[in-house]
């Protein structure tokens, strides 16, 4: 939950930068979606494993602050990994979203009086969050299962744990059904969870 909220804050940034086209960074950003739309996330973390300690090493002796590259948890390369991975999907499931907004409700907002963030607030982001809710829930379940290439950089999830159960008891067939079931019972709640609250969402603004 924590890398798909933090992605929906580096997405929003990443929207924000491209839709005002703020000089050079939105340059670079229509690079960096292409990047991370073309590169597998197991690339990425393997990536991310060697060049992250090298650059807080580099940025840290140039500021003459001590640092231990090898006291990085991995969990939190593992976390901004997919966090910048998935941000570029969720920019265009708000860029989407927004545009899919009347403009003609802006427009009558703004002739009652209304000012661009109530505008935002009270018109637009209502029917882009109901708009945008089923990709971002679908966005989660990617990170569910996304997160099952963690234990090749020691960080313990489900697959993590069944690899190491069935090395134990040398039944790795029963261990690693068991997470198949377990994601899929694990997906198929938060579907039912998401398909109520969508609901709710739709019957409140309706």
């Amino acid at each position: 939950m924590f890398i798909l909220l933090l992605a929906l804050i580096m997405g929003a940034f990443i929207y924000l930068i491209v839709h005002y086209k703020v000089p050079i960074l939105s340059q670079v950003i229509v690079v960096l979606q292409s990047f991370l739309r073309g590169t597998p996330n197991v690339v990425l973390l393997f990536f991310m494993f060697a060049a992250l300690p090298e650059l807080l090493t580099s940025i840290t002796e140039s500021l003459g602050i001590p640092f231990d590259a090898n006291k990085i948890e991995p969990v939190f390369i593992v976390i901004l990994t997919f966090s910048i991975s998935l941000s570029v999907f969720q920019s265009e499931i708000i860029r989407g979203a927004i545009l899919s907004v009347d403009q003609g409700q802006n427009e009558a907002a703004h002739s009652l009086g209304y000012s661009f963030w109530q505008t935002f607030r009270k018109v637009t982001l209502p029917q882009a969050l109901i708009a945008a809710f089923p990709d971002i829930m679908n966005s989660l379940l990617v990170i569910i299962k996304g997160l099952s290439l963690a234990y090749l950089f020691t960080v313990i999830d489900i697959l993590g744990q069944a690899k190491l159960l069935g090395g134990f008891t040398q039944r790795y067939l029963e261990a690693f059904a068991a997470a198949a079931i377990i994601y899929w019972v694990l997906c198929v709640l938060l579907t039912k969870i998401a398909n109520k609250i969508e609901f709710k969402m739709r019957e409140g603004f309706n």
